[in-house]
């Protein structure tokens, strides 16, 4: 009935629900509509609906769907593949056999795949009855990536209520699980990763880097927007030499971490880790990279610049009596002259 008018040319029956068969068709799914199919012939085979079992037809939902059917009520078709497994309708099905009915009204469709039926149950499962968790929805994803498709994270986010960021970072967090075992790399190594720091994780361009980076992750405990910067540096660097050392330095900055995590203890936030990943950014520039701006950009890029420099100084020139660093040199050692740039701003 895919791709026609499935009321045309038979009389309504109250069962029918036009939401459903709308999203069938739109579907290009092939239904027949069965307003008696046999209870006894239907079946609840796992793969085919994407609410977990834990979460499948609430007993207070089923006794309350089950007092309004004894009462009268009638309530939208169920719907089936045709080997008769259940996509949507756990809950109207459970209630009907409680009242010992025969027979139930039903869409039988035609050729669907598992992955296309958990599909159609995430749209269906939204619309009628309880929908569903984060848990069912994340599940889903899962199954989805793990069988190589391309989600709609925008289509899903509309059906589902989750937004697409999120929807974006459980598929790259799944991404990230799948390759780290393509890459031998254990699930219980990487298991107490969050799904920001696996996503940020996978968009690692190197085999070498995305082994390096996961390492560090685990034993220093990155969060994700620090380990976005470090990835974003390695994956721009000129060579996979050059992207290495720039992971090494990372790690160096975080020696202490590392070994506080591996002792056991926890880990301390020190404010200077993130701005030691900004100065080995600007670190990667060439001074005609610096000088590369737009002449209506200028005057404030140099202004910043001249209020960087000036901190620079003052951290300096602190950092040689407060880390007793007499023999690096005195901190004013920078190109030009000094006079000229305090006359600015």
């Amino acid at each position: 009935m895919s791709g026609e008018n499935p009321k045309k040319g038979r009389s309504m029956h109250p069962a029918t629900c036009t939401q459903t068969e709308t999203k069938l068709l739109a579907r290009h799914v092939s239904f027949a509509f069965e307003p008696n199919l046999q209870i006894d012939r239907i079946r609840d085979v796992e793969g085919n609906q994407v609410r977990l079992i834990a979460n499948r037809a609430p007993k207070a939902m089923v006794d309350r769907y089950a007092e309004q059917m004894k009462a009268g009520a009638v309530f939208p078709a169920i719907v089936v593949n045709d080997r008769h497994e259940l996509v949507d309708g756990n809950t109207r099905w459970i209630a009907a056999r409680r009242n010992r009915r025969e027979s139930i009204a039903a869409y039988v469709c035609s050729d669907l795949s598992a992955l296309q039926a958990r599909s159609l149950s995430v749209e269906l499962n939204q619309s009628n009855g309880l929908s569903m968790t984060e848990e069912d929805i994340h599940a889903f994803i899962d199954g989805a990536v793990e069988e190589g498709q391309v989600l709609d994270t925008r289509a899903y986010s509309r059906m589902t209520g989750v937004k697409p960021a999120k929807l974006s970072r459980w598929v790259a967090a799944k991404q990230f699980q799948m390759r780290a075992l393509r890459e031998g790399i254990g699930e219980e190594p990487v298991q107490g990763l969050s799904d920001s720091v696996r996503a940020a994780l996978q968009v690692a361009k190197l085999r070498a880097v995305f082994c390096e980076a996961t390492a560090l992750a685990v034993e220093a405990r990155v969060p994700a927007a620090q380990l976005n910067s470090i990835i974003s540096d390695a994956n721009s660097a000129p060579s996979e030499a050059e992207a290495l050392a720039a992971l090494a330095c990372a790690r160096e900055i975080r020696t202490d971490e590392v070994r506080r995590f591996a002792a056991g203890f926890k880990g301390t936030r020190r404010k200077g880790t993130g701005a030691a990943l900004h100065i080995g950014g600007l670190l990667r520039f060439e001074t005609s990279d610096l000088l590369d701006v737009s002449p209506e950009h200028q005057e404030e890029a140099f202004r910043r610049m001249l209020r960087l420099r000036q901190r620079l100084d003052g951290t300096l020139a602190r950092a040689r009596v407060e880390w007793s660093l007499p023999h690096l040199g005195r901190p004013d050692c920078g190109d030009g002259p000094r006079r000229d740039l305090a006359q600015v701003g």
